[in-house]
């Protein structure tokens, strides 16, 4: 685990608690099936379930969604060390089928890469994004659980929680909006967060434990307690687009 000054460090991945604690290794061997049609989805847009997607990084279980036409973003560190080009394996929903996206952009500056996937696989944009998070704003998160079986390894979770109104500016992170969501910890990194109306907010990268009037570091494996909740750093969504623009240019 690497960390950044004071204790900070990048998260590896993120999970609720509600589905089990810790991460899971992939299943080596474990192969790349082809693309699947695009499903009609039965989930309301303002879920950020409808646009998880289980990443099956080489050390770890993330999550992704997309941001654009055929492409998604994720947290940086999932994939770190992969060479531009690289594939990375994903699964939408809880079935057992996968695809390979390739790694397209990795950002020096925020906790951020691109990834390219097949034509119809990536679920639909979000329609609405939010540039505001006052304090007290009701959140929903979506992310990744490591699941018992190992064909399939993970399964999308949500976790509920507000704004805080504070921001924080890691360095290799960037800067962060911190919410507070009930029972994070490993799997949720890369996962999309909605406002109550349905708005992309932003993307987590980072957690840390709520002791009462103590907080821990952000940290890539810190787990609420049974019942409590934990704070996590996300990136904002304009920062995102911004940056993911940058990035595509630049390899043009």
């Amino acid at each position: 685990m690497r960390r950044l000054g004071n204790g900070i460090a990048c998260a590896l991945s993120l999970v609720v608690a509600l589905g089990g604690e810790g991460v899971v290794s992939p299943a080596t061997g474990h192969q790349a099936g082809s693309a699947t049609p695009r499903a009609v989805s039965l989930i309301a847009p303002a879920d950020p379930i409808a646009l998880h997607v289980v990443v099956l990084a080489p050390r770890s279980i993330g999550s992704a969604f997309p941001l654009d036409r055929d492409l998604l973003v994720t947290a940086g560190h999932l994939v770190r060390g992969l060479p531009l080009g690289a594939p990375v394996t994903l699964r939408r929903g809880g079935g057992m089928a996968t695809i390979e996206a390739r790694l397209i952009a990795v950002s020096r500056d925020l906790d951020l890469a691109v990834l390219r996937v097949p034509p119809g696989f990536a679920p639909a944009e979000p329609a609405a994004e939010s540039a505001a998070l006052p304090s007290d704003l009701p959140l929903t998160a979506a992310g990744s659980v490591p699941v018992a079986d190992p064909r399939v390894l993970a399964a999308p979770r949500r976790a509920f929680g507000a704004a805080t109104g504070a921001s924080l500016a890691i360095a290799g992170i960037g800067p962060g909006l911190v919410v507070r969501l009930a029972g994070v910890a490993p799997g949720f990194s890369g996962g999309p967060v909605m406002d109550a109306r349905g708005r992309l907010v932003g993307m987590i990268v980072a957690i840390r434990r709520v002791a009462g009037t103590r907080l821990s570091a952000f940290a890539p494996r810190a787990a609420a307690a049974e019942g409590g909740v934990s704070e996590a750093l996300i990136l904002p969504v304009a920062a995102i687009r911004a940056e993911v623009q940058s990035l595509l240019a630049a390899a043009h």
